[in-house]
């Protein structure tokens, strides 16, 4: 009996355990990394998840592409609101010249625009294109892009700085859209 009670307490503590570990792991928050046009986007910024919510009038969460526009034109844009609290978060990752899957970096060094925005309506700062840290990884990885179904989905990570501001991390950012 006493070797039934000590495997059941071990048995429970591993569960305990188990689930205490997708807690603390943020990126079970986000949502899963599909292909099917299933309108869902979500990172993580420093570590914390960041998903689109609330409604101001306009849509949360937009995702434009027209292959004939700047070589093929890619905008993903949302925001975060929160009408008790009244602030709103948003972010933009756009980039031109896409016309297939495949990794294109966020940077400054080109003519035409490749970015990542994201800006804080609580703490006033905005971050624009230009205060990408320089040398970071800061990628767009467009995993599908089906455009007779309408449907780009992929990846992409950036980093932000400013100044009297907190360095503004974004990592782990997934998104499956409809265009």
């Amino acid at each position: 009996m006493k070797h039934i009670s000590i495997l059941s307490s071990l048995f429970l503590l591993i569960i305990s355990s188990g689930t205490n570990c997708k807690k603390n792991n943020p990126e079970s928050g986000l949502p899963p990394a599909t292909q099917e046009g299933k309108n869902t986007a979500g990172f993580l910024v420093n570590g914390k998840v960041w998903l689109p919510r609330g409604d101001n009038g306009f849509s949360n969460l937009s995702c434009y592409y027209d292959e004939t526009f700047m070589g093929g034109a890619f905008t993903l844009n949302g925001y975060r609101y929160d009408e008790g609290a009244n602030n709103s978060i948003s972010f933009v990752v756009a980039s031109d010249s896409i016309q297939s899957a495949g990794i294109y970096k966020l940077n400054i060094r080109k003519l035409r625009t490749r970015f990542g925005e994201y800006c804080n309506k609580v703490t006033l700062c905005c971050y624009q294109w230009t205060d990408t840290i320089p040398n970071h990884n800061a990628f767009l990885n467009i995993t599908k892009l089906d455009k007779q179904k309408r449907i780009v989905s992929g990846t992409f990570e950036f980093a932000l700085t400013l100044q009297n501001c907190e360095t503004v991390r974004i990592t782990q950012g997934r998104f499956d859209m409809k265009f």
